[in-house]
């Protein structure tokens, strides 16, 4: 059975198989990102603390940057060619040490142990007709760290204080699971998914002590096993709900669904919690991605009992044309 999971692991994976396949798979660009200059560009003189997303196989997993933090907020990084090799050569020197993160905690840290450009003739990745890359870092984890044969973390250079003592639950997961489906059910069915349509989905349950209320906050997917075989055609049904314990019940806090078309269908995924801002309230890290197409983070925040995007990031790693042109997935509050 395909999980959620194993979704966003192919999808963050496809540009390293792009690199394999013929120069078209990936699209045609020609432009000259080493000439251009963005209008916006990321100041990195104070070398601010960089948001990273670790992931990959437990024995060989690659560390790719996120976003800048300036005083607690996130800013996306825009840089031109000879910046991102800069940007290289101070995040991603071997021997640079990270601080891992998972279920808004410290999870052990990640040593880097070839960056991007280190080998100047050798980068860690290529894309067909593409000039400009994204750097990717190859890193090892700490021995302490507990992972299963694929690992998932964010990581940052400045240990956050934020994440350092976990909050107890106060709902058992077994509990936290029928909760989250009956709300899911609820969600998917005020949507007119018929509800023998939504117990043939791949339904995913969990709790997370995110601090948003004083209970945990509940989230709930309902997914087409064939939301990620790249097909656009027939039609998809999804359920995507966060809840929280608002007034002595859980109401909806976030909902994504879908029901029709399949070729322009969005979906997210739950991938993890952390407090950025120091507030005291986690913030909420998914994967979005469209049918057939790349993956791209999005970050939520708790805003007046409802999780509200705060962050988007783009879902293609070749640079050129970020630089070239205004980003589609520049979000108004960014």
């Amino acid at each position: 059975m395909t999980t959620p999971v194993s979704v966003a692991r192919r999808l963050l994976m496809l540009p390293l198989l792009c690199a394999a396949v013929v120069e078209t798979a990936c699209g045609d660009r020609k432009p000259d990102p080493a000439t251009i200059r963005p209008a916006d560009e990321t100041p990195m003189a104070s070398h601010p603390n960089v948001l990273f997303e670790v992931f990959g196989e437990r024995e060989d997993p690659r560390m790719i940057p996120l976003a800048a933090i300036e005083n607690g907020k996130l800013r996306r990084l825009t840089l031109s060619g000879p910046h991102w090799k800069a940007f290289d050569r101070a995040y991603d020197r071997s021997g640079s040490i990270y601080t891992l993160y998972q279920d808004g905690r410290v999870a052990g840290t990640a040593t880097v142990k070839q960056g991007m450009w280190e080998k100047a003739s050798a980068p860690l990745y290529s894309l067909p007709n593409c000039q400009l890359l994204l750097p990717l870092s190859a890193v090892t984890l700490d021995s302490h760290v507990k992972a299963g044969i694929t690992v998932e973390f964010l990581a940052t250079g400045t240990a956050l204080p934020s994440a350092v003592n976990p909050r107890p639950s106060l709902v058992t997961q077994d509990d936290a699971v029928k909760k989250a489906r009956e709300i899911g059910l609820r969600v998917g069915t005020d949507a007119g998914i018929p509800r023998a349509r939504l117990d043939s989905l791949d339904y995913h349950g969990l709790a997370v002590n995110t601090g948003a209320t004083a209970e945990p906050t509940l989230i709930a997917s309902f997914i087409d096993p064939s939301a990620d075989d790249g097909s656009r055609a027939g039609k998809s049904a999804y359920v995507f709900a966060i809840a929280d314990k608002i007034g002595g019940e859980y109401t909806t806090s976030f909902v994504k669904t879908v029901d029709g078309s399949a070729a322009h269908a969005e979906y997210r995924r739950y991938v993890d919690h952390l407090d950025i801002d120091g507030d005291g309230v986690d913030e909420i890290f998914l994967e979005g991605w469209r049918t057939g197409g790349d993956s791209y983070p999005i970050i939520v925040k708790y805003v007046g009992g409802r999780w509200t995007e705060i962050f988007r990031g783009t879902p293609d790693w070749c640079l050129d044309q970020r630089i070239e042109t205004s980003n589609p997935f520049v979000h108004p509050g960014d």
